[in-house]
């Protein structure tokens, strides 16, 4: 079963009074059947769990340097009104407590971990991608590198090698502005892929009728598998 996590955060232009903010906060974690736990943080500001029916878990954390966060766990299947409408009065509670205080406020939606379709995937800068994939094409590990095809509602299939999004089935024009589409001609001559184990510049470039194609990739499983 996946876990749902929120996220919100409280971007302050200075630290927050900790005391009058937490008694502020506490009637709606008590109307949430929510238990407190308050830890040490080492002179770092406030930081206290709370632990609610049906599997939530939240952080509570105040920040000395004027940051507030708060991060709410909860199982796939829990009541997404009763969810939404605690970060709701959250929210509003905050704004209340921290008015005149407040730099900017970060809602995000939720990040499903865990479920049986992985739709977060790093870009190779460094950011998270979000994609409607809804199945498991297929998945295989080669000598040289895992290999994933993922269906998407928005791309169609997707190529996933090592962690990594190479490609996509909506991907076609791209192949196409590569291969110099409507100002290269083929026909007749003779072409070189380097790579290209997806198949897909090799399968635009037959219909140019060139003289022959060689293509060197180094994994052969990767063309099958792409076939």
């Amino acid at each position: 079963m996946a876990v749902l996590h929120y996220t919100l955060d409280f971007k302050l232009r200075a630290p927050a009074d900790v005391s009058a903010t937490v008694r502020g906060l506490q009637s709606i974690f008590q109307e949430q059947e929510m238990t407190e736990n308050v830890h040490d943080s080492e002179g770092q500001g406030y930081l206290a769990t709370f632990v609610g029916k049906n599997g939530r878990f939240a952080v509570l954390r105040m920040h000395s340097h004027g940051l507030v966060t708060f991060d709410l766990q909860c199982l796939e299947g829990d009541d997404v009104v009763q969810v939404d409408n605690l970060l709701s009065a959250l929210e509003k509670k905050l704004k209340a407590l921290l008015d005149g205080n407040i730099q900017r406020i970060k809602r995000l939606p939720a990040l499903i971990r865990g479920s049986d379709v992985d739709r977060y995937w790093p870009t190779a800068d460094g950011r998270l991608m979000e994609y409607d994939i809804d199945e498991v094409v297929y998945e295989k590990e080669s000598a040289y590198q895992n290999i994933k095809i993922l269906h998407s509602r928005q791309f169609g299939n997707m190529l996933i090698l090592n962690g990594d999004v190479n490609l996509a089935e909506s991907d076609l024009p791209y192949t196409q502005a590569i291969m110099g589409s409507g100002k290269e001609h083929y026909a007749g001559k003779e072409v070189l892929i380097l790579g290209g184990g997806d198949g897909g510049i090799l399968h635009e470039a037959v219909k140019l009728k060139p003289k022959m194609i060689t293509m060197v990739e180094i994994s052969f499983m990767l063309t099958l598998d792409c076939s």
